[in-house]
């Protein structure tokens, strides 16, 4: 994986604003249930992955590792977590 430094002289200083979303941006439906202590916010973000389809996948690595009492730095561990792509 290649890594790029990035310093100020990357930055362009002549900008009006530091960023820019679109207006029809989804994070505009989300940021107001996340400012209400998350109200609303479980709602707001099925309705969102209902629109769009996304489903973010995870791993239950962790709950297997918890389960089977494998300890962080030892041989196993670093099997379960880094042998297999499962």
């Amino acid at each position: 994986m290649k890594q790029y430094r990035i310093t100020s002289a990357d930055i362009n200083s002549q900008a009006d604003t530091d960023c820019y979303l679109s207006p029809d941006d989804p994070i505009h439906k989300l940021m107001p249930a996340s400012m209400l202590g998350g109200l609303g916010s479980a709602e707001a973000l099925a309705n969102y992955i209902n629109a769009n389809g996304t489903v973010v996948a995870g791993s239950n690595k962790g709950q297997t590792a918890l389960e089977q009492n494998i300890q962080p730095g030892t041989p196993e561990w670093f099997k379960h977590w880094f042998g297999s792509k499962s």
